[in-house]
């Protein structure tokens, strides 16, 4: 039994003194192992230090421009991106009905002289068309010659339309087949169901997420607009003016 308090004594007293000994967050330094003076941390061994890798040569580009297939910096060999080349497809079959009133090949219904005081009347179906012989992706624009024939002329067309940016008043504006509030609402258009306008008088724009609808004239561009392989736009009205709104 005495040995038994002796050995329990023992033990409490080796605890004490090694907690004596502990204190934490201090490194206790230990002889060099190679019998140098220098004196060695006692934590966790860690790995020798590598040696900082060379800088790489700079090449004038980085991983954004990877990403781009081409330098950022100026006076790049980057290629540019031509203008589309447009041609013309086959001659447009008309059928005259009246005085004002043409039948073009079979399909669509224009009226009007195609003048200033008396513009065409065209549909966006007739102005849908177009698609049929653009492939952006293949660099190929095609349009039909029903197509090539209103280039230049005055035309008269009705749809919804938004102005690029949130402002009070725009000399340009986006016309379009189908509802859309220029931002979050609606139906974006494609290149072939919208025309890009710009007016001769700046118009009014009130209040956002709007949906506006008019009647507008202007002379008609067929004018191809791509970023690499994606058609942005198509059509163009200069001189535009925006006859009824509601």
């Amino acid at each position: 039994m005495t040995r038994l308090v002796w050995a329990v004594a023992l033990a409490l007293l080796a605890i004490a003194a090694a907690a004596a000994l502990w204190r934490p967050g201090v490194v206790r330094a230990r002889p060099d192992p190679a019998g140098g003076g220098t004196p060695v941390a006692s934590v966790c061994p860690m790995p020798p230090a590598q040696p900082a890798p060379a800088s790489a040569p700079a090449t004038g580009t980085d991983a954004l421009d990877d990403l781009l297939g081409g330098s950022l910096l100026a006076g790049s060999a980057a290629p540019q991106a031509a203008a589309p080349e447009v041609t013309v497809g086959a001659p447009a079959r008309i059928e005259r009905v009246d005085d004002r009133t043409i039948r073009v090949d079979d399909r669509f219904t224009i009226r009007g002289s195609g003048t200033e005081a008396d513009p065409y009347q065209v549909s966006w179906e007739l102005l849908a068309s177009s698609a049929q012989g653009v492939d952006a992706a293949a660099g190929r624009y095609e349009i039909p010659g029903r197509i090539a024939d209103l280039r230049g002329a005055w035309i008269r067309i009705s749809g919804y339309w938004a102005p690029p940016l949130q402002v009070l008043e725009t000399r340009e504006a986006m016309v379009m087949l189908n509802k859309w509030d220029g931002c979050c609402i609606g139906l974006p258009p494609t290149p072939f169901d919208s025309i890009e306008a710009s007016f001769v008088q700046p118009l009014a724009v009130k209040g956002k997420h709007l949906f506006r609808f008019g009647t507008f004239k202007g002379r008609l561009s067929v004018e191809p607009f791509a970023a690499g392989t994606f058609l942005l736009g198509m059509y163009r009205l200069q001189d535009a003016v925006l006859e009824t709104s509601s």
